[in-house]
């Protein structure tokens, strides 16, 4: 059963689609699109469901670890749960670093798909004997991207998905604004053409406190 997130759909019916046209059997895999709350709770405690994988927010994943260990009526298994849940991934930058490699590197992590993946660095860890280079290297690279339809082959940044990512982006800018330091970013696009979709500037902070 192929439950995609409600954001979005369309991208995995066409995956659906290509495994049907490749030959795969019509009653081997179902693609069942729906809101989480409904369709995906249904899924999670159903008790003919034996194994559940998810890839999501931290707040998803363990609501579905604990519904899935709750044996359901008519059930005669332990449900098995595979959850790939949001985190705080961090680049640790040394004093014997390549700076130039290592702004790539937090760059393409950092903003590639607008950020918008599990394995995105949203921490960076530095030297302070390379600190002021590399933070410098940083902004003046990510002041090259170039925001916009993610189509066009010149583009790295494009939107994010819907408007409740741009409502988080700008409650996280607005505290880093007011506990750090917002060396790049920290905006809604609201030039030109991207003023109508969901575009959010890629944001570059420092002298955040530890906690």
């Amino acid at each position: 059963v192929l439950k995609p997130a409600e954001q979005s759909p369309a991208i995995a019916w066409h995956l659906a689609r290509i495994l049907f046209e490749a030959g795969l059997p019509a009653d081997v895999l179902q693609f069942l699109p729906g809101e989480g709350e409904t369709v995906g709770e249904a899924i999670v405690n159903h008790p003919d469901v034996d194994i559940i994988s998810f890839t999501g927010s931290r707040d998803g994943g363990l609501l579905i670890n604990r519904q899935a260990a709750e044996i359901k009526p008519g059930q005669d298994h332990v449900k098995r749960v595979i959850a790939e849940m949001g985190g705080k991934n961090a680049s640790i930058i040394d004093d014997d670093a390549d700076l130039d490699e290592a702004v790539v590197g937090v760059i393409g992590s950092a903003f590639g798909y607008s950020g918008q993946k599990c394995s995105a660095c949203s921490r960076v860890y530095v030297a302070r004997e390379v600190y002021d280079e590399f933070i410098d290297g940083l902004v003046k690279r990510a002041d090259t991207m170039v925001i916009g339809d993610p189509t066009d082959k010149t583009v790295f940044v494009g939107p994010v998905i819907d408007e409740a990512a741009v409502a988080r982006f700008e409650e996280a800018a607005a505290l880093a604004a007011n506990d750090g330091h917002i060396r790049f970013g920290g905006n809604r696009i609201t030039d030109g053409d991207l003023a109508k979709g969901t575009f959010v500037a890629p944001t570059i902070v420092d002298g955040l406190p530890i906690d």
